[in-house]
């Protein structure tokens, strides 16, 4: 009878598997994959994945780092793999689960529970994704990996909001899209946002002139008169909520903090929670980040006149936000030196991100603290504990849980320059 594989021992609460897994970087498979409407080709070449031929053209958006926590919808559907050296798999919720105490701590579990708190992805984002919000406590950071030129993300804002005529503007947009499937009953909703998409991009398009085109789809008794009011009115709701928000032009390198300015935490009274963000923008300049939330729902207030209609909820997403007016330049935050090798970017109640750059010459040492993740953003590392163990690596594109028995280790680069972020849940080290 053939031994029972590291998986099989670790489902069966084997503690001895357990411990030997927590002392060395938990590294997921590279390819948790999602396909959205607004993804681009950028992530299979960022993570060094092949193409799967036809497959591989497909709009992958977004790539789920670290996923264990099954009562997240998202999570749950995107649950991270890991590979054990025997070969063997099991999902990282799974392990979390029967081995919380040796992979994460007692006082990390009595806090948080059975699972890892957060969920970062990497995003590719090609398209304008919705306009949306999260539930109170819930903010979010985008590192930036790669950007086009020019390219910008929206986010809270630009000036005070009335929300019940916010509500009813984007409502009225709504029946607009339904009101365009139904005069066009012969046109497939895919092929319909194929051809909206260049023509809403352009702040002055003719509505008259996209009508004409579409002519040959009208439903039976439908008229192009029809569909040209319908297109100016949907337009018009387009423009209109893009330019209520902020446009944050990012480049490589930038930090973008999404939670309520200070002054806005401090006269509600509240948690400090996501502002109103639409990520990308209309011109389709391309944008690749890690973006570091906690787990939980997207309300979505409107979707860019995007088809096939996807689900929205216009009052929980206003009642999620912070109505008032903001500044670009208050969710940009600025890295600070903090030791040889690391800076420090966002360091707030929910979480503190560093960024480590080590090199062949000098290593980065990080202290013992609570289990975190490591995200490798450029070049290949080595992984050594305090005793010069190698205990595991990293190379772009892939991330690690470091579970709390790891302690104390250095960071060593083997292809320069090296970038990776460090993300810790409180209570920190120090």
């Amino acid at each position: 009878m053939a031994p029972a594989s590291t998986a099989d021992r670790l489902l069966q609460g084997d503690t001895a598997a357990a411990a030997e897994i927590a002392s060395r970087l938990v590294v997921p498979q590279r390819d948790n994959l999602v396909e959205r409407p607004w993804g681009g080709t950028r992530l299979r070449a960022f993570k060094a994945l092949p193409a799967e031929g036809r497959a591989g053209e497909r709009p992958i958006g977004e790539s789920f780092e670290l996923a264990a926590d099954d009562a997240d919808d998202e999570a749950r559907r995107h649950p991270s793999l890991v590979t054990l050296p025997d070969g063997s798999t099991i999902s990282l919720p799974a392990l979390l689960a029967i081995h919380a105490e040796t992979m994460l701590g007692e006082a990390f579990a009595q806090r948080y529970g059975r699972r890892y708190p957060l969920l970062p992805k990497l995003l590719d984002v090609a398209e304008l994704l919705s306009v949306q919000a999260h539930p109170p406590g819930g903010t979010e950071v985008y590192v930036i990996v790669e950007a086009d030129p020019g390219a910008t993300i929206r986010l809270g804002f630009a000036a005070d909001v009335d929300a019940a005529a916010l509500a009813e503007q984007l409502a009225a947009g709504r029946r607009e899209q339904q009101r365009l499937l139904e005069l066009l009953a012969a046109i497939d909703a895919g092929q319909l946002q194929e051809s909206l998409k260049p023509w809403l991009a352009r702040r002055k398009a003719s509505a008259r002139k996209l009508a004409a085109t579409l002519k040959p789809k009208l439903a039976a008794g439908a008229r192009s008169r029809d569909v040209e009011t319908c297109l100016t009115a949907l337009h018009g709701v387009y423009w209109t909520v893009l330019d209520a928000l902020n446009a944050i032009p990012v480049a490589a390198g930038d930090v973008i903090y999404n939670a309520n300015p200070p002054r806005v935490v401090a006269a509600g009274g509240r948690p400090a929670s996501a502002e109103v963000h639409a990520l990308g923008n209309p011109e389709g300049r391309g944008v690749l980040a890690l973006e570091i939330r906690m787990p939980g729902p997207t309300f979505r207030a409107w979707d860019n006149v995007r088809f096939p209609l996807r689900e929205i909820d216009v009052d929980a997403a206003l009642g999620a936000l912070n109505l008032g007016a903001t500044q670009a330049a208050e969710f940009v935050v600025a890295l600070k030196a903090v030791r040889p090798g690391v800076r420090r970017s966002v360091d707030c109640e929910y979480f503190r991100l560093e960024h480590l750059a080590p090199t062949k010459a000098q290593p980065v040492a990080v202290p013992a603290s609570l289990p975190h993740s490591l995200h490798a953003l450029a070049g290949c590392v080595t992984v050594h504990s305090a005793a010069g163990a190698e205990i595991g690596s990293l190379e772009r594109g892939e991330s690690a849980l470091v579970p709390v028995g790891v302690g104390a280790y250095r960071v060593v680069a083997v292809d320069e320059p090296a970038e990776l972020v460090k993300v810790e849940l409180p209570p920190y080290a120090g």
